[in-house]
């Protein structure tokens, strides 16, 4: 009976130091998850973005403090309000608009809503959110991106004024190219005119086997060279043909001049349509475009055959759209389109090109050529 009682004391003791162990474990699990939820409470609550649960009728259910402080209101007294009802000038209809957008949808959903206040009647919030499991409720992450609106429009800003500084430095560009053509053709040009004809009197009246005339023989071979020079300078500061017949012979002349200069090089130009009544602004872009599309070309890209293409399209859609094309297609070396260029060609380009609002696309890869491709809203305001 003795030894019968120690067994069971001795069996108790064990349980009892089993359960004590037991209760001492369980003990420091439960401080690790309330340390564990302490932390997790910590990082909801002031997690950097807001976090709601909403219904489909945007009530909300529950609120991290962050959400509660972008929202201006103590926690306790938004559980089970309109999340729209917070802000004094959302745009509500959007805003259910996206709920309804957001439980149709399986996926994450994202909207940014220009809201109001007091502090600021031009403030921001983006909206992304999932539907949960249940399909009647949904999580939704609230941050405050006004500063990142407001730079963003400043950055637009800044962007239209570039774009206007461009086309008014092409204008003024162009202005000057055009005085200085004039100087070099009334001024320059009259001078060589000139000497040229006073040369004329010298070889008429000098014995051709005189020093003097070896000379004058000399002169008019430099003055005629000089005039070729000039021909070929108001060429490229301001085509005449531009101004008296148009674009289409100015593009024909310039093919001209590049045959003459480039004779390893084959250009095949391509004109469709009705090109002559365009207007000076996009005459005189449109030929400088193809001259600088032409200097890549041959310069950079050692092309031995350039393709010139410009006319008009019309594109079918919910209202006809007519464009401008020009495409530029060279057999060169290419580049790399993902790599950083130091040229400006294309850049100039692109720049004018959108002055005018119109689109570039170039598609080139190395060892196969480049397609540059421009659309030009037609008719466009000159």
């Amino acid at each position: 009976m003795n030894q019968r009682s120690q067994y069971r004391r001795l069996v108790d003791f064990e349980l009892h130091n089993q359960m004590q162990l037991l209760s001492n474990q369980l003990q420091i699990k439960q401080q690790e998850l309330e340390k564990s939820h302490n932390c997790y409470i910590d990082l909801y609550d002031h997690a950097p973005v807001g976090y709601l649960t909403l219904d489909n009728n945007g009530k909300i259910f529950s609120i991290n403090l962050t959400g509660a402080s972008l929202l201006k209101a103590e926690r306790h007294t938004l559980i089970g309000k309109l999340f729209s009802d917070y802000f004094a000038n959302i745009d509500k209809q959007a805003f259910v608009t996206y709920l309804q957008e957001t439980f149709s949808s399986s996926r994450k959903t994202s909207i940014d809503l220009k809201i109001g206040n007091i502090d600021d009647i031009l403030s921001y919030v983006r909206l992304e959110s999932t539907v949960i499991n249940s399909k009647n409720m949904c999580r939704m992450m609230m941050s405050d991106i006004s500063q990142l609106k407001k730079t963003i429009n400043l950055n637009r800003d800044l962007l239209t004024e570039n774009r206007q500084l461009m086309k008014e430095l092409f204008r003024v560009q162009e202005k000057e190219r055009r005085v200085l053509a004039r100087e070099l053709h009334d001024a320059l040009g009259q001078w060589l005119t000139a000497i040229r004809a006073e040369n004329e009197v010298i070889l008429n009246y000098t014995d051709k086997n005189s020093i003097i005339f070896t000379s004058a023989q000399a002169i008019k071979e430099c003055t005629e060279k000089m005039h070729q020079v000039i021909r070929t300078m108001l060429h490229r500061l301001r085509p005449i043909l531009l101004d008296t017949l148009g674009l289409p012979d100015a593009l024909c002349e310039l093919k001209k001049q590049w045959i003459s200069h480039n004779t390893g090089t084959i250009l095949r130009l391509e004109l469709s349509g009705n090109l002559s009544l365009l207007g000076e602004r996009l005459n005189i872009n449109i030929f400088r475009l193809v001259q600088e599309g032409l200097n890549n070309a041959y310069k950079h890209a050692k092309a031995s055959q350039i393709d010139v293409f410009l006319g008009r399209e019309t594109i079918m859609g919910n209202s006809t759209a007519e464009f401008l094309l020009l495409k530029i297609k060279d057999n060169g070396k290419g580049f790399n389109l993902h790599a950083n260029s130091t040229g400006l060609g294309l850049v100039g380009m692109r720049e004018r090109v959108i002055t005018l609002d119109g689109r570039m696309v170039i598609e080139s890869a190395q060892n196969r050529g480049t397609d540059i491709t421009i659309r030009l809203p037609f008719p466009a305001k000159n």
